[in-house]
């Protein structure tokens, strides 16, 4: 579809929409920005093309839309710490698949939302998958929301990560860790706070446990919404080329990051750039 300010072109069903005539290194003047939220409200992965971006207006990008989050795990381009740096080819191998995830739902205040740019990318292979949380929660019977919306999720990175930073560092380095990083609690169910929707908000990364819950009834539960959720009528699947930058909502989506079909990287590496947005302190 077409609009005076940009072209809005649906790539999926369930959510994601390519977004022609729109330069991100140019800042938006209020009638652009206003439209382009309710075009990411509405599909919640923005996908743009042919994009070149310099790390000062990837940040100015990002703050448009709220305070950056500055990355405690995961490097950040060299003088850039607002700039995650996700670049394969300094390992040397594909990672093993990451699961399903929220970024940072283990902390007490997420991301509201990321801009993924591509710096360097392979001919095939390193793609990424987003889930529409919204409309799996949708898709649920009215007694399993109504249960749903009554239960606390428990977030805990060191229940995902714990076994390898005890088998590789010992207990000391598990001890701190768990330290820094507690168990945090959200509701299964979130209200998102721009659009009013409800969104499960559980991850098969993130996700330890429900609170309220028998441990078997939590597991029970818990997989079976993970299973409904990686449905493929549930997703939007994005290729990425030199240039692309990818725009999500991070409260109603999870998403995957797909490497194990890449080719050599010491041929053909995988370098992303991405500034992610904080949650307003406030957030439910």
């Amino acid at each position: 579809m077409s609009g005076k300010l940009f072209e809005i072109h649906p790539v999926s069903g369930a959510l994601g929409a390519e977004i022609a005539g729109l330069d991100l290194s140019q800042p938006m003047d209020d009638d652009t920005f206003a439209a382009f939220c309710a075009a990411w409200h509405r599909y919640q992965v923005l996908f743009f093309r042919d994009q070149t971006l310099t790390p000062e207006q990837h940040i100015a990008l990002g703050r448009r839309f709220g305070e950056i989050d500055i990355s405690r795990f995961i490097p950040t381009v060299e003088g850039y710490p607002e700039i995650r740096l996700q670049d394969m080819s300094k390992s040397g191998a594909v990672p093993g698949d990451v699961d399903w995830h929220h970024d940072n739902s283990f902390v007490a205040v997420p991301q509201r939302c990321s801009f993924l740019y591509a710096v360097e990318v392979p001919a095939a292979g390193g793609d990424t998958v987003w889930v529409n949380t919204v409309r799996v929660f949708e898709s649920l019977s009215a007694p399993m929301q109504r249960l749903l919306e009554d239960l606390t999720a428990v977030h805990d990175v060191i229940d995902i990560m714990g076994p390898a930073i005890l088998t590789q560092s010992g207990p000391a380095a598990w001890q701190g860790a768990r330290d820094r990083n507690p168990p945090v609690e959200h509701p299964v169910v979130r209200i998102h706070p721009d659009t009013g929707q409800k969104c499960l908000y559980i991850n098969p990364l993130m996700t330890s446990h429900i609170k309220e819950l028998h441990a078997d009834e939590s597991k029970e539960l818990l997989e079976f919404l993970f299973r409904k959720m990686v449905r493929p009528e549930f997703m939007v699947r994005f290729h990425w080329r030199k240039g692309s930058v990818a725009f999500w909502d991070n409260i109603a989506t999870i998403h995957r990051g797909i490497y194990a079909d890449m080719p050599d990287l010491s041929k053909e590496p995988r370098i992303m750039h991405r500034v992610a947005v904080t949650e307003p302190r406030a957030a439910a």
